[in-house]
């Protein structure tokens, strides 16, 4: 009993040997042809194919299929491109996003840099102000504590020998 080639079970390269024979069938002379046929019904006799099986295998290898099932491939190709060129509008709107995103990033990074380059250029005049003027302060305190002292009155200085004994 012949059985029916699933295209799972067939080896393209079998396929390839396959569509060499039958263009030599159609070759113009006529031993080649022969020849061609014979090879053919041995593979079929080998593989325990019938014409049939050979013209199904042919037929969904080939394509030729009949036209409800063309229609309702077409259907779901067309849902497919439909589905495909919204999620590429989706895509270049997320791109564009994420580019002024970037943009954005890098004008902040800039602001920060400027502000970085800035503080650096202050840090060493800083310290020499506060330098400044802690020693300033200082002086003023002292030469202020000198001024009260000689403007006020001073009591007879206490003998503190006194405490020792």
């Amino acid at each position: 009993m012949a059985r029916a080639p699933d295209s799972k079970d067939i080896d393209p390269r079998e396929i390839k040997i396959l569509s060499d024979i039958l263009a030599l069938v159609l070759d113009e002379q006529p031993g080649h042809a022969a020849t061609a046929l014979e090879r053919i019904r041995q593979m079929a006799r080998r593989d325990g194919v019938t014409g049939g099986a050979l013209k199904n295998l042919f037929i969904t290898r080939i394509g030729t299929v009949p036209q409800r099932d063309t229609a309702t491939r077409e259907r779901g190709l067309r849902e497919r491109v439909h589905d495909l060129e919204h999620r590429l509008s989706q895509s270049e709107t997320d791109t564009r996003t994420a580019q002024l995103r970037l943009g954005r990033c890098q004008m902040d990074m800039g602001l920060l840099q400027v502000e970085v380059a800035t503080f650096r250029m202050q840090k060493p005049w800083r310290y020499i102000a506060i330098t400044f003027a802690a020693g300033a302060g200082l002086l003023v305190g002292i030469a202020g504590t000198q001024f009260y002292h000689s403007l006020t009155d001073t009591r007879a200085p206490i003998d503190r020998a006194a405490y020792l004994r």
